[in-house]
């Protein structure tokens, strides 16, 4: 075994640095401030000996990975918010190239796609699953969806979409001028909606819905999630619920102790262990993904919706999900699925 040439306190100090990089200001004096600090750690630890030299190559090979990843996600004055788009790349991951459906045993857009049109809607996919895998490739990677509906933005968690460098950078490369990927902040919903140019997609119950995942059940995170529904009002946006079955299916994941891993995803730390293929945990099992399109629930537009109209849409719109699953849970295959709201 080969020891470390900083020790357990240099490890505790690493993890608070990294804190502070990660919930501190995103300019360049900041984050150039905190690199250095690092570097100067390092430059100064005593020359390890021989049996931890290893060790100590791989915290500097460690360092210099840093030092990349936060230059990618640092405000830098001068420079673009955004990285070029690469349609070569969106070419390879689609029907064009590598197809991502085709890992799965089907990926199939379905249900009322006569109702997919351009103009003030905004579609919201359950469940969030782990990865995700029915919303990425039934409709984010979907050129049939992208045709019928127009202009779409898909808004995604804020710190996936804007500090995770690699997740970052790839959104930025695949987008189009008919498609989008956006933060799921209020402000960024507010702004697009005002400008009603698109189309939006949404995943309204977020890491708690991916914390309550569990193979083989359908669970919703959404009694709680009425914020998107207060914004459809505001604007006059329509809401079309989305629903895939086989989401549960790609993994096996931990299901005890839901009311404090709840607590945490309330608090946007992912909770959820999971399990995929046997020979590659972190590869999704090839399920069948079967995703849902529902029927319009149109809203009226109120400038400033009161709590009680706010209850008797978000009502609606959960009896539409609940219609929605019973409709075709027979043809996904899952006659007896039983839908669990929370």
């Amino acid at each position: 075994m080969i020891a470390s040439p900083h020790g357990s306190m240099a490890i505790a100090g690493g993890l608070v640095m990294g804190a502070i990089l990660a919930g501190g200001p995103k300019n360049l004096m900041f984050r150039s401030s905190c690199f250095v600090v690092l570097a100067a750690v390092t430059a100064t630890a005593p020359v390890p000996a021989p049996a931890a030299r290893e060790s100590y190559n791989v915290s500097l090979i460690g360092l210099v990975g840093l030092f990349i990843m936060l230059a990618m996600i640092t405000e830098v004055p001068g420079r673009r918010k955004q990285w070029s788009r690469f349609p070569w790349f969106r070419r390879l991951l689609t029907e064009e190239g590598l197809d991502g459906r085709s890992y799965y045993k089907r990926a199939e857009l379905r249900g009322n796609l006569k109702g997919v049109k351009p103009g003030r809607v905004l579609y919201a996919v359950h469940p969030h699953g782990v990865l995700t895998a029915g919303w990425t490739w039934n409709m984010f990677f979907n050129g049939d969806f992208h045709e019928r509906c127009g202009r779409v933005g898909f808004l995604l968690d804020e710190g996936l979409r804007l500090k995770s460098p690699t997740f970052r950078m790839m959104c930025d490369w695949v987008a189009t001028d008919e498609q989008w990927a956006g933060p799921a902040t209020k402000r960024v919903m507010l702004e697009s909606m005002a400008e009603g140019k698109s189309s939006l997609a949404l995943l309204p119950g977020g890491f708690q819905e991916a914390t309550l995942c569990e193979k083989g059940k359908d669970r919703v995170y959404i009694k709680n999630r009425a914020g998107f529904v207060k914004y459809c009002l505001m604007h006059g946006y329509s809401i079309v619920p989305v629903y895939t079955f086989g989401e549960s299916d790609t993994y096996s994941c931990f299901s005890w102790l839901l009311k404090p891993r709840l607590a945490l995803a309330k608090r946007n730390v992912p909770a959820a262990a999971m399990w995929g293929v046997s020979w590659c945990p972190f590869l999704p099992r090839p399920a069948e993904l079967l995703t849902y399109i529902g029927d319009e629930i149109k809203l009226p537009k109120i400038a400033d919706p009161a709590k009680d109209d706010i209850k008797k849409y978000h009502g609606l719109y959960m009896k539409a999900l609940q219609a929605l699953f019973d409709k075709h849970k027979a043809d996904a295959g899952r006659p007896d699925a039983k839908l669990e709201m929370y």
